[in-house]
């Protein structure tokens, strides 16, 4: 639920009550330190502590000046700003974890900071953020370096910096192109992102068991949609991101660097208007180096794939039906776990 209240007329004062009680049975085939990883619908997850109401984004948005929007807050998701695309909205789009985003981009789904979107000149924008980590899904008293904990707060808490610029020279072709710089803090002694949540480069130790520093990670992205007719439509995406590994035994630091890819079709209008259909393929993590780091993640060699089909076929206005199917090949990069196969239908209802 979305409560929006102005003061002015321009500005926007945010917060996003949810609840929920999720937990997908396609996490059957886990790692430790790396869950929801693979196959699973974004929307098939809880909110917070099962059954109770959370806040899930708050943050003040105002203007300044016609070409400058800021949004400020303690709770901002993420992806509402960095990594959009037309055909993989997960409202509107494909719908799991995987083919909803960039796999690699950001461990950090909504923090407590400043996002700036700056219109330059007609076709470019470009939007800068500083996120520090603060998920309803991270209670501070259970250990985890969050913002909303005063020993962490907001500049030495898990955070990232991000850099997108738009490209956008029709109303049919959008590119972003992105740069993050993670500083990540060990959680229980090691790298990887929360509990709950997916895990943008495994869970990492020193290669010998042992703990590690806080350490920086850096990514690069691209993502691009075209609608190339009416009823046709192509997207992709490209990330490469690297992890410093700064064990607090030994003084020589490596570095894990992993890489994914993602490629699918988007069909507008499909049997009725308003509707679409995708088909997306992905590749989410596939290492380039550092594997012996890895506490999982690596599997035994093998590499996931992903195969995602979905329809979101409106109603009406107000209600959706959304039928997927997900084909996951060698799930969290292991040969020998069997191919999975998750079938999903979603009533959607906006009001």
């Amino acid at each position: 639920m979305n409560l929006n209240t102005s003061f002015t007329g321009r500005d926007s004062l945010v917060t996003q009550l949810a609840v929920g009680n999720g937990n997908s049975p396609a996490n059957e085939l886990v790692s430790s330190g790396f869950f929801n990883s693979w196959g699973v619908p974004f929307t098939d997850q809880g909110a917070g502590t099962p059954n109770n109401v959370v806040v899930r984004e708050l943050f003040y948005s105002f203007p300044i000046g016609d070409a400058v929007q800021v949004d400020i807050g303690p709770r901002l998701n993420y992806y509402r700003y960095f990594d959009g695309n037309r055909f993989t909205f997960f409202q509107t789009g494909a719908s799991s974890f995987n083919s909803s985003g960039s796999t690699l981009l950001s461990a950090i789904d909504r923090g407590s900071g400043i996002v700036i979107r700056w219109k330059i000149i007609d076709p470019l924008q470009l939007t800068v953020g500083y996120l520090a980590e603060n998920a309803e899904f991270l209670n501070p008293a259970l250990g985890f370096n969050t913002s909303s904990n005063p020993g962490d707060g907001l500049f030495n808490s898990s955070n990232i910096i991000t850099a997108q610029l738009a490209f956008s020279p029709s109303r049919n072709f959008n590119l972003r192109l992105l740069y993050a710089r993670s500083s990540l803090k060990p959680y229980n002694g090691f790298i990887g992102g929360a509990v709950g949540e997916p895990v943008p480069y495994g869970y990492i130790d020193d290669g010998f068991g042992g703990f590690l520093n806080d350490s920086g990670a850096d990514t690069l992205m691209a993502n691009f949609d075209w609608q190339i007719a009416d009823w046709i439509g192509l997207f992709a995406r490209y990330s490469w991101g690297r992890v410093d590994v700064n064990p607090v035994a030994r003084e020589e630091g490596r570095q894990v660097r992993v890489q994914s890819f993602q490629v699918g079709l988007g069909f507008p209008d499909l049997f009725k208007r308003g509707a679409l259909g995708v088909i997306s393929f992905l590749i989410p993590h596939d290492y380039l180096a550092g594997e012996q780091f890895l506490l999982s993640g690596g599997g035994d060699g093998g590499t996931q794939a992903e195969l995602e089909v979905s329809y979101r076929y409106p109603v009406s206005d107000n209600i959706s039906l959304v039928p997927a199917f997900y084909a996951i090949w060698n799930a969290n990069n292991f040969d020998s776990n069997p191919t999975v196969y998750v079938g999903n239908l979603r009533f959607q209802f906006s009001f």
